[in-house]
């Protein structure tokens, strides 16, 4: 077998972002498997509730990661360079109108 050569530019090899088969065959694979078990999840965790409340909430809970990510915390610091003086607060009713209830 040949040795690659710098600078060829016959063999470009797979394109950029697309992913190689095995990855693609794995993760539908995956997706199957999930989806099965996701149309059975809520009938198994109402029998699981029923037996032991703590034991379904400790496994919908693990499942929160993968629905929802998780929150980071971001630190803002800097210089307030304008000082605010006044806020205005206008309530309008339904027609557009300013409700003068002072």
């Amino acid at each position: 077998m040949a040795k690659f050569q710098k600078g060829n530019k016959i063999a470009t090899g797979r394109p950029k972002g697309i992913p190689n088969k095995t990855t693609t065959e794995l993760k539908e694979t995956i997706n199957k498997i999930v989806s099965i078990t996701l149309d059975n999840y809520l009938e198994d965790i109402a029998k699981i509730r029923k037996e032991d409340p703590k034991k379904a909430m400790e496994l919908s809970k693990g499942l929160i990661d993968y629905i929802m990510p998780k929150m980071t915390k971001v630190d803002i610091s800097g210089e307030l360079k304008h000082k605010v003086e006044k806020i205005t607060i206008e309530i309008k009713n339904g027609n557009g109108t300013e409700n003068n209830d002072n």
